[in-house]
């Protein structure tokens, strides 16, 4: 048993009582089935961006422009996910990790679901692109701290040998939620064009608000970490989380920035904007696209937990570097198997890039950014930092990419350089940090001279 560094720390599973070891099932399963539920909504309107909302909601003579335009409205929603982290993280930090994670599932899944209702361009002009923007910063403003939320939920639970692989478990969502959002838009997609872009893409809009009750249901069931608990029992809520943060904890903050960096840009290179190429420069069918990013994303899912479990072992740090030098090597493998054209090697690209470079970090991300901040600060410093790098690294890459290839002609390899100078700037971030908590040793107690500030 690995004894505990400060009051009030969960003792290891091997020594836990039977309750405690139920707790950890329930808590593991919760956070994996939230965060699906969470990045169904987020990765639905992803797809969406790429192979329909342009038409629907920006209808313009050259579909470049309505994919741009589109793409823009995607951007949009990472510029209203800070405003989120700020304002859910601190409900996290002072009122309890449970009601921020009820709080960001609703707000997420009745937007969703209401951007399935919005009428098109043609029916009421300008006002539908107005109210699909206004949508879609709800949507962010609730994914600002979803991911954080239930990462650390799951590892405030863990015991200490084992927080890696319970830090990568909402990680497994986000892959679980991709796979129902790409399995499902790829079966309506086989709809006639016409009902597909009438009314069949709204379906799985609709569908979120069954998910959200379920989500909410599970999540209402929990009870609260033992880690915040004893942040109570001592009187020691930062009262301003992020004040706090800002004061002792910048370092971490900056450092967060860095190691988001290469996951984020390949993310979204190669699952969202990859589509558009697809169909705008290859002529390649949108439903080979999302069933190969649905076959790359249930690797992830095996991946992910694989890599939180392996850094259990010999640390965070190598893992990172790896997985950012793998997912650098490559971003021009990638594209090159695209142009081929080819079904089968299109989706040897999406599982190279999506179901093993990028999980390789991923899996490994959740557990550094929970143990770089204090548990006093951790849900405001996790989830703001992280949406920050998601503004540059996230929210940009679709539009970026898909405005470096139309400069370069239609060619792809600007996309490959933007990505490796991402990850290059997470593989460097990994060479120069120090491991945030030795492996197997407790959380970080609350940050040396810290106030109630």
């Amino acid at each position: 048993m690995v004894k505990p560094s400060h009051p009030g720390d969960v003792p290891s599973a091997d020594s836990a009582p039977a309750g405690t070891r139920a707790t950890l099932r329930r808590v593991a399963g919760a956070s994996v089935i939230g965060s699906t539920l969470e990045w169904y909504d987020f990765f639905l309107y992803a797809t969406a961006s790429a192979l329909v909302l342009g038409q629907v909601f920006f209808p313009t003579a050259d579909p470049v422009v309505s994919t741009l335009l589109s793409f823009a409205t995607f951007g949009v929603g990472f510029a209203a996910r800070p405003i989120g982290s700020i304002i859910f993280g601190a409900i996290g930090d002072r009122a309890g990790r449970k009601p921020a994670l009820v709080a960001t599932l609703l707000l997420m899944g009745v937007s969703t679901t209401l951007i399935g209702l919005v009428p098109g361009y043609d029916t009421i002009g300008v006002v539908a692109p107005l109210l699909l923007v206004l949508l879609r910063l709800a949507q962010g403003l609730g994914a600002g701290a979803e991911l954080a939320g239930a990462t650390i939920f799951a590892a405030e639970f863990s015991p200490p040998h084992r927080r890696g692989l319970f830090g990568s478990i909402a990680t497994i969502g986000t892959y679980s939620g991709t796979v129902l959002s790409s399995v499902i838009f790829a079966l309506f997609a086989l709809m006639p064009a016409d009902a597909f872009l009438a009314w069949g893409w709204r379906v799985p809009f609709l569908v979120s608000i069954i998910v959200v009750g379920v989500g909410i249901y599970i999540r209402l069931q929990l009870e609260e970490t033992p880690e915040f608990k004893q942040v109570e029992r001592r009187d020691d809520v930062a009262r301003v989380p992020l004040v706090s943060v800002f004061r002792h904890e910048w370092r971490s903050f900056l450092l967060v920035i860095g190691i988001v960096a290469g996951a984020f840009t390949a993310t979204y290179a190669y699952q969202t904007y990859s589509l558009s190429y697809m169909k705008n420069n290859l002529g390649i069918t949108s439903s080979i696209g999302t069933l190969a990013i649905a076959i790359a994303a249930f690797v992830a899912m095996l991946m992910v937990p694989l890599m939180g479990a392996l850094s259990d072992r010999i640390g965070r740090r190598p893992v990172l570097i790896a997985g950012s030098a793998i997912s650098a090597l490559f971003a021009f493998p990638f594209f090159m198997l695209l142009n081929t054209g080819e079904s089968t090697l299109i989706i040897l690209a999406m599982i190279g890039g999506i179901g093993i470079g990028v999980p390789t970090i991923l899996g490994v991300q959740g557990v550094l950014l929970t143990e770089l901040f204090s548990t006093r600060n951790r849900f405001t410093g996790f989830s703001v930092s992280r949406e920050i790098g998601a503004i540059v690294f996230a929210g940009a890459t679709p539009f970026v990419a898909a405005s470096l290839v139309s400069a370069a002609g239609g060619e792809s390899w600007p996309v490959s350089l933007y990505v490796i100078g991402a990850c290059l700037i997470t593989l460097i971030t990994g060479l120069v940090m120090r491991e945030p908590a030795p492996v197997r040793e407790q959380l970080t107690p609350p940050a040396p001279g810290a106030t109630n500030g």
